[in-house]
């Protein structure tokens, strides 16, 4: 992929994450003042682990999703204005990571669209998307790390082709329980856990293999700590649904991601 195929990517990204943020900005203001936006009501407890309703807040679950829009947006523009001239390949699959940051913005169509107890095609769409997201973005990461190398550049569009089609199988095979819809306004999945554990494993092996490259290369510096600041704000997020979890996930994300690009960066303009 040249630099410019690139900056065109990023461009695109710019547009379409602008769209849709003014368009789920008015969407959401007609609900309110309309009063179709629907709350949740009580959850079974022995269908919602405790970590969703403690504290639970309605207004601060969609809080979450909006600062993951605004998150992913900033840091595209970002991508676009301070690596438009330098050859990393990390900001390629970064930017993959965002993709599945913003697509968490899906979930607000439940409670726009009253979709807590409607079994429909556009609930199960919402879910696939979700899954298709919590896929892509864990696993960009660690293909962000593993093929950071100037050697890997020759094969980015074939690793891209295979990040997108196994986020998109898993998304299509793995079994959704549609009769429950979490607190965050997510559907409960099969076999959640597991997937959770996977996901984990996943960053985990993104996080070591930076620390790997960082020490065979014999660099210091904030990327490893801006790094796992990042993946750690996103799972908060991923989940987010009080107060604490959506502003501590968010100024992770934040904080995380300007150590890691902006160290990014400087590694770039040196080469």
């Amino acid at each position: 992929m040249t630099i410019k195929t690139r900056n065109y990517f990023f461009l695109a990204l710019i547009i379409v994450f602008s769209l849709f943020l003014l368009g789920a900005s008015a969407m959401l203001g007609y609900s309110i003042y309309s009063g179709t936006l629907t709350r949740p009501d009580v959850f079974p407890a022995e269908h919602i682990a405790g970590f969703y309703t403690k504290g639970y807040s309605f207004i601060a679950t969609i809080a979450s999703l909006f600062i993951f829009a605004l998150y992913a947006l900033l840091a595209v523009i970002y991508l676009y204005v301070e690596f438009e001239k330098t050859q990393s390949t990390e900001v390629i699959f970064f930017a993959l990571f965002l993709i599945g940051c913003f697509a968490e913005t899906v979930r607000l169509c439940v409670p726009l669209f009253n979709l807590w107890h409607e079994l429909s095609a556009f609930l199960l769409f919402t879910g696939r998307v979700v899954l298709f997201a919590r896929t892509l973005a864990p696993t960009a990461l660690l293909f962000g790390a593993v093929f950071s190398g100037t050697e890997a550049r020759q094969h980015v569009e074939r690793n891209l082709v295979i990040l997108v089609v196994l986020s998109v199988m898993i998304s299509m095979l793995m079994p959704l329980n549609t009769a429950v819809v979490l607190p965050n306004f997510c559907i409960k999945w099969g076999n959640g856990q597991a997937f959770i554990v996977i996901r984990a494993l996943i960053l985990a092996a993104a996080i070591f293999s930076l620390f790997m490259n960082a020490w065979s290369l014999g660099t210091k510096d904030a990327s490893l700590f801006g790094f796992a600041s990042l993946a750690l704000g996103y799972e908060f997020s991923c989940y987010a649904t009080s107060y604490a979890a959506a502003a501590g996930g968010g100024i992770l994300l934040f904080a995380g991601t300007a150590a890691y690009l902006k160290s990014l960066h400087r590694k770039y303009l040196w080469q």
